[in-house]
């Protein structure tokens, strides 16, 4: 039997606004064929299109802990989907030095680094980020947040100008 939080995201990759998103191509969920032998709940595997560069792949996959969905923050990253396991370091994704692609996909210089996005809606990187929730009110998580609303906030960073390929 599956959990409230389970069910909870169950219907909200089954509501409009995540059935919208992915028929457009902007998001969806992970294939069998990329999942780990041992993938179950609260893990969840997901593809998020990017925009088109020389070498680099069309969608990037994360790996997300959706432990408490909706009341806790999810935390996650990149996946790789032919290795089953943590995307390699060197095959995220690469942003214009600066900018704030660059900072919410950095590899280095906090502690979820590689494990995490540098994003207030990761509850690792929020961890030592207070000021977040005034500098960033409508970044932070909260419990009318749903994976809409996270694919949407990184999937545009994706498709932006600041993104430069791997």
């Amino acid at each position: 039997m599956s959990s409230p939080e389970q069910r909870l995201f169950e219907a909200d990759v089954q509501a409009a606004p995540y059935r919208i998103g992915a028929a457009k191509g902007q998001w969806g969920l992970a294939g069998a064929e990329a999942l780990p032998e041992n993938a179950a709940w609260p893990k969840v595997y997901l593809w998020m299109a990017a925009a088109p560069r020389t070498n680099a792949p069309d969608r990037f996959y994360v790996a997300l802990d959706l432990t408490g969905y909706r009341t806790a923050p999810p935390t996650g990253a990149f996946w790789d989907p032919v290795k089953r396991k943590a995307l390699a370091l060197d095959k995220w994704p690469k942003g214009r030095a600066g900018s704030r692609f660059a900072m919410v996909f950095r590899t280095s210089g906090f502690t979820g680094a590689g494990s995490a996005f540098y994003h207030p809606y990761d509850r690792v990187a929020l961890i030592g980020h207070a000021r977040w929730s005034t500098e960033q009110p409508h970044l932070v998580w909260s419990d009318s947040h749903t994976i809409v609303d996270y694919l949407e906030e990184f999937q545009t960073l994706l498709t932006s100008g600041d993104y430069l390929g791997i």
